[in-house]
């Protein structure tokens, strides 16, 4: 599903041992554990997908929703997302899948109504399916409801949007019919050209996309070996939805109790969702309070440091998502660690110690 409302075709180890490379470095790593105390509130990027308004408007071809994007007014590079509000028995965009991006439905409120190659499902609010790259990820929804539709893989070219009940094919250069599809060699050099070639379409029917309910999806407990504050108890449920280039944690975070050390990735970009309570959100610019339906863009780099904690009566229930490139680097600012991710099965913890030569 397209994430941005404009009205387009389809979707859009630290090197070197200077003096003033490392002071930087250090700078910022400072600034980011030290620059804050408990009662220093600052407002972060953030956007309330409950409340937010959906000021632009699409009426087209039985086509109809309002919405919004909300991926520049977080500073999101890699992940896209938009805000939706569907009518009864239209449908938002034409139905349609990707190759090379993968896309998410998150349902706020009502009662949409799915289109996907299995056919036809009423979702509710909390569900979340996930649209893989390819027909299986084939869709639109429908009304009445209101949801947010995340999207990744459109930050990095090529990819290409197809629409089967048109016919057509849509990417960076345009949006195209597959009956003029030609061969690889059509007019090219001394050959004259050749006639038309039939496209290779899409099954008419693929299996279901799985159906999770970040509302109601059973978490797991905590680690044994954690220690007071970093109880929190979480499920990933991007292996329930069948994904590969985002995933999520459900996290569930007990009074005084809170996420993973403070940190930030180089690689991945995160961002979370609140479901449920109030936690509060450390940052490198210092505290904010955060409330049901808030969404924040943690970037990748120092910007994008990080850390959970409920301080206030009652249970917070957020979602954590990331892209999933490899290699990821994950920094500890506080204690001074590195958690290096070359492969699901590959990762290394070392503490931070002074620059080292090539050569060394």
């Amino acid at each position: 599903m397209a994430t941005s409302l404009s009205s387009r075709t389809a979707i859009r180890g630290v090197q070197g041992s200077s003096h003033s490379t490392n002071a930087k470095r250090w700078a910022l790593r400072l600034r980011s554990c030290k620059d804050w105390s408990p009662g220093f509130r600052v407002s972060v990027r953030k956007v309330n997908i409950l409340s937010v308004e959906l000021g632009e408007s699409l009426d087209v071809a039985g086509f109809r929703h309002r919405g919004t994007s909300i991926r520049d007014e977080l500073g999101s590079h890699a992940i896209g997302a938009g805000a939706y509000e569907a009518y009864a028995g239209q449908p938002i965009w034409p139905y349609h899948y990707h190759h090379g991006v993968e896309e998410w439905l998150y349902v706020m409120s009502g009662a949409p109504v799915l289109r996907d190659p299995a056919g036809q499902r009423t979702l509710q609010p909390g569900d979340v399916v996930a649209f893989p790259s390819g027909y299986v990820g084939a869709h639109t929804v429908a009304g009445p409801g209101r949801f947010m539709i995340l999207s990744t893989g459109d930050h990095v070219e090529p990819w290409m949007s197809v629409y089967p009940d048109s016919d057509k094919v849509g990417g960076p250069g345009g949006m195209l019919l597959r009956s003029s599809a030609v061969s690889y060699w059509h007019g090219e050099g001394t050959d004259p050209p050749v006639e038309q070639v039939s496209a290779k379409r899409e099954p008419a029917t693929a299996a279901r996309q799985p159906i999770v309910n970040v509302h109601s999806f059973p978490v797991g407990r905590p680690r044994p070996d954690a220690p007071a504050g970093f109880r929190a108890r979480g499920a990933r449920i991007a292996p329930a939805l069948q994904t590969s280039r985002l995933g999520a944690q459900v996290v569930e975070l007990d009074p005084g109790e809170g996420s993973a050390p403070y940190h930030y990735e180089y690689g991945r970009e995160e961002w979370v969702l609140v479901l449920t309570g109030t936690p509060t959100l450390r940052h490198p610019e210092g505290l904010d309070s955060l409330e049901p339906g808030d969404v924040v863009c943690f970037p990748a780099g120092p910007r994008g440091a990080h850390r959970l904690t409920n301080d206030v009566d009652g249970i917070a229930r957020v979602v954590f998502l990331s892209t999933m490139e490899r290699p990821s680097n994950v920094y500890y600012p506080d204690d001074g660690k590195w958690l290096l991710r070359n492969a699901e099965d590959d990762l290394i913890m070392l503490r931070d110690g002074p620059p080292v030569s090539y050569w060394e």
